[in-house]
């Protein structure tokens, strides 16, 4: 969700199929998230066969996967950790600032003591299972853990090697799902699912650089092996059934691997927009639903409307008058 807009293939050209999937992901994330607010029986529904926001945070999550290393082989490590930071944080913090603002003088939201608010403005929430004020928020930090991995993999002269970190994270996620099982208990297994998730999106990289056939095996691993140990757990994640966690893992593999399947084609310029602007979007829907449920607006789909053009216009606002400056200055720096 948050690879670099202007990505280039090693030809030089435009490597437009990513853009497409962060533009479909993070917009039927805002929809899910969107109608759940306002339809109880859509989020029940959700809850029980497939969830949009999860199809989308692994097809986000495979698309990382795949810019990281790309990003990482053509950059030194003082370029990689600059450009990264100036991508990330300012948007973000900016984000984070006006969601803390809503929540102090409204009183609709939560934000946690001083051990929570220092973690969020690390963006580490996700990763160490503390309450994140920006609702989506929580996956920017489980993004950082594969950031790391890559940039030591790198150091070390093994960023190529470190995709077989995908059967290690994979194993993470079965023997969380076992404990789970055995335990009785709900355990962190979102996480090295995730991370999983993001190695197959370096295998996929290696395969269109060097021809590299390690994705197969990945592949076939997650596709056997998610779905499998998420019924062996029997749902010890009360908000996750077996079946909705599985199906939307499946179905975000199946989004990013479609249009993979199609990168030698155009894209709409629709899609590449909405993948311009899909860091913002995926941040601020959020807030952008609470103000438009402040101001009265109509419930039901009139709402869910008004609430997709403000987080649309926004987000382009903010993309285009702080993600992209800061972005420039990142490049002018390195």
């Amino acid at each position: 969700m948050t690879s670099t807009v202007t990505v280039k293939s090693e030809t030089g050209r435009k490597i437009e199929f990513l853009e497409a999937v962060r533009g479909v992901a993070s917009f039927i994330v805002v929809l899910q998230h969107l109608i759940a607010a306002e339809y109880p029986a859509f989020e029940d529904f959700s809850r029980q066969w497939v969830d949009a926001g999860r199809v989308g945070v692994v097809a986000f999550f495979l698309v990382s996967g795949y810019v990281i290393p790309l990003s990482l082989q053509r950059q030194d490590t003082r370029t990689f950790l600059v450009r990264r930071l100036y991508r990330l944080f300012p948007l973000y913090w900016l984000v984070l600032g006006l969601m803390m603002l809503w929540v102090a003088t409204t009183g609709d939201g939560e934000l946690g003591g001083p051990l929570v608010i220092m973690a969020n403005v690390l963006m580490v929430q996700g990763a160490v299972g503390i309450f994140t004020i920006v609702p989506t928020a929580w996956t920017l930090g489980i993004e950082l853990i594969f950031y790391g991995q890559s940039l030591v993999a790198k150091l070390i002269g093994r960023l190529d090697r470190s995709v077989v970190m995908g059967y290690v994270w994979l194993a993470g996620f079965v023997a969380a799902a076992i404990a789970g099982r055995v335990l009785e208990r709900e355990l962190p297994w979102t996480l090295p699912l995730l991370l999983y998730t993001a190695s197959l999106g370096h295998a996929v990289h290696l395969r269109d650089r060097d021809g590299s056939t390690a994705w197969r095996g990945l592949l076939v691993a997650g596709v056997v092996g998610v779905p499998l140990f998420t019924y062996l757990n029997g749902g010890q994640d009360a908000a996750w059934p077996p079946f909705d966690y599985a199906v939307s893992f499946l179905l975000g593999l199946g989004l990013f691997f479609a249009f993979y399947a199609s990168r030698g084609a155009a894209h709409s310029r629709v899609l590449i927009w909405l993948g311009a602007i899909s860091y913002a979007a995926y941040l601020l829907h959020p807030l952008a639903y609470r103000v438009v449920r402040a101001v009265d607006v109509p419930e039901g789909i009139v709402r869910v409307i008004a609430a997709i053009a403000v987080t649309l216009v926004v987000s382009w606002l903010v993309h285009r008058f702080v993600e992209v400056p800061f972005i420039g200055v990142a490049r002018r720096l390195t």
